[in-house]
Parts: structure tokens; C-alpha cells; sequence
């Protein structure tokens, strides 16, 4: 014969669950979760050691490495700091690099802006364009800067100008602020 013993289980769960619940939400106890340093990010999201590519139509057109990237939810805009750069030609070879300070690349459009020290080096010859902003438009095939621009040609020689637009062949340099003479 089995014997039965009344026993209200389910108020005892009840009761035991509502008592690890209010022990374990005690306000105040222990302070935030996260350091000062994260809860005022200026970002929704930071990536510390960024690495990614841009790509056109499945065709790898660069790869941009930052220290550090700021992304945010409502916008395509990245912001990077410790920026380098490398440009591809569609074979696959380098066309150039740019390092930065910090600046800005669009997920969208993979347009750039590079500031703080900006340096593009071309790859087939050496030379190398200085400025404190880099601006680069893939759909133009076009890089620029409207801020003074020292251009550094292969044999050493300093151009100083004003600004400059070349496209990423450096077939097409022109330097302004000093006759806006061409340079092959």
C-alpha cells in the first residue's frame, strides 16, 4: 500500500525561486558592470586591432587596418584611429598605402578621409604625398587634399603646393599653389 503525504511543492519552488530572485538583485551592491572607460566610449561599438577589406563588386580593392574603430548603429561611418591602408589594383597588386593619425571610412561608399600626418606612399615608384588630410574616392578613382601638400618624387625632390589631386595611378598628379604644373 502506498502512502501519500501531502506536500505543497509548487508553493515551496515558488517561495525558494522569489528568494534567490531578491538576493541576487540587490541594487547598488557592487556598481557597474563595466569600467568608466567603456560606458563613455563615443561609440556604439569599439573594435581594438580592426582588420577589413574593401571590395568592389567582389573585387578586394583594399585593406584597411586601425588600432582602434568606432562604429555606430545609425550610421556607415566608421571612425578609425592608428589608420593603415593599402589600395589594390583590380589585378590584385598594390597601388599604394596611406597612414594616419585617425580618420573616417564609409562602409557604404568605402570613401576615406585620413588626417593627422597623412602619408600615401605609391607603390610603383616610391613617392610619396604628405598632407594633414588624405581624401580617397573610389568611384572617382581619385585622391586629394585641399590642405598644403608636399609631394616627395622618386629622385628625393620635395614639391610643396597648396593642394593636390591624382588618381590612384599617379599617372595624373597636379599640384596646386605652384603654377599647377603637371608632374608624370
Amino acid at each position: 500500500m502506498r502512502s501519500h503525504t501531502s506536500f505543497p511543492t509548487a508553493g515551496v519552488a515558488l517561495l525558494f525561486a522569489s528568494v534567490l530572485g531578491t538576493a541576487s538583485c540587490e541594487v547598488g551592491s557592487e556598481g557597474p558592470v563595466a569600467g568608466r572607460e567603456l560606458t563613455e566610449l563615443p561609440a556604439d561599438y569599439a573594435i581594438y586591432g580592426m582588420t577589413t577589406y574593401m571590395t568592389t563588386d567582389g573585387v578586394r580593392q583594399g585593406r584597411i587596418m586601425a588600432d582602434t574603430a568606432y562604429m555606430f548603429d545609425d550610421s556607415t561611418t566608421v571612425r578609425l584611429h592608428g589608420i593603415d591602408v593599402v589600395f589594390y589594383s583590380d589585378n590584385g597588386t598594390a597601388r599604394g598605402t596611406v597612414t594616419a593619425a585617425y580618420g573616417e571610412w564609409n562602409r557604404q561608399t568605402n570613401r576615406m578621409t585620413a588626417r593627422g600626418d597623412a602619408v600615401f606612399v605609391v607603390s610603383a615608384d616610391g613617392s610619396r604625398i604628405e598632407s594633414q588630410e588624405l581624401h580617397y574616392d573610389p568611384d572617382l578613382d581619385r585622391i586629394w587634399s585641399d590642405l598644403p601638400t608636399t609631394q616627395t618624387k622618386p629622385n628625393g625632390v620635395p614639391v610643396r603646393g597648396s593642394s593636390f589631386e591624382s588618381d590612384l595611378e599617379f599617372t595624373d598628379v597636379r599640384i596646386r599653389g605652384i603654377g599647377s604644373r603637371r608632374f608624370p
